[in-house]
């Protein structure tokens, strides 16, 4: 197999390049780092762009990036707010929708095209739940298109109890170590501070209660 060249695609008008002045009502665009980052610790060197949320300048964005990579990640405009824009954008490409939405928490709104063969996979830009769906969507794709194994589970007991009720299968981060699973503070999808340190996602399923510390969880091991 020949390993895929991989493109990232960010949006979003509130975004702003880390290291430069933050303005008012702006926000610094960590999704392009912690998935560039994530990449390269993969063993891809991604080609990566910005753009505004104009669906014409993100369609003709998508077809720049496709024309020399194999597949394309994006982050952001993916639900159903007025600044959503993909699903303008993605028919001004040319690309075909195969799925929008999945049964998960957080990460919702992910969508899957694509465009002369050529799959692209639309994150959430909620930082968190970019990352989480890149692990559970992204790196198994990858890894199919590199003919490589995908990511490992395993089992591990939760040594830390987590509050919410889970209506719908959910992944929280967490430290796993011999057999048992802590948890940090702070699980908000907009919150990149406590993945620091964690080396997995812990599987709730869908219609758990909170879960109580001794519960037994499966987890995605983030290696």
């Amino acid at each position: 197999y020949r390993r895929p060249r991989v493109g990232l695609l960010t949006t979003g008008d509130e975004v702003v390049s880390p290291g430069t002045p933050l303005p008012v009502g702006k926000i610094y665009g960590s999704n392009q780092m912690l998935l560039a980052a994530r990449l390269a610790e993969l063993g891809f060197e991604p080609e990566t762009a910005h753009r505004r949320d104009d669906p014409a300048a993100v369609a003709e964005a998508m077809r720049e990036l496709l024309e020399i990579c194999d597949v394309l990640l994006t982050t952001g405009g993916v639900s159903v707010g007025d600044k959503d824009i993909f699903h303008q954008a993605l028919p001004l490409l040319g690309a075909e929708r195969i799925f929008w939405r999945v049964n998960l928490k957080p990460g919702t709104p992910a969508m899957y095209s694509v465009y002369e063969g050529k799959p692209i996979l639309s994150l959430s830009g909620n930082p968190f739940a970019a990352f989480t769906t890149f692990e559970l969507l992204a790196r198994p794709l990858l890894a199919a298109l590199s003919g490589e194994e995908g990511p490992r589970w395993g089992e591990g007991v939760l040594d830390t109890p987590f509050p919410k009720a889970s209506p719908r299968r959910r992944f929280i981060r967490g430290r796993y170590e011999n057999g048992h699973i802590t948890l940090p503070e702070g699980h908000a999808s907009g919150m990149l501070a406590s993945l620091v340190g964690c080396n997995c996602l812990a599987e709730l399923p869908a219609g758990s209660p909170p879960a109580e510390a001794g519960t037994r969880v499966r987890i995605l091991l983030l290696e």
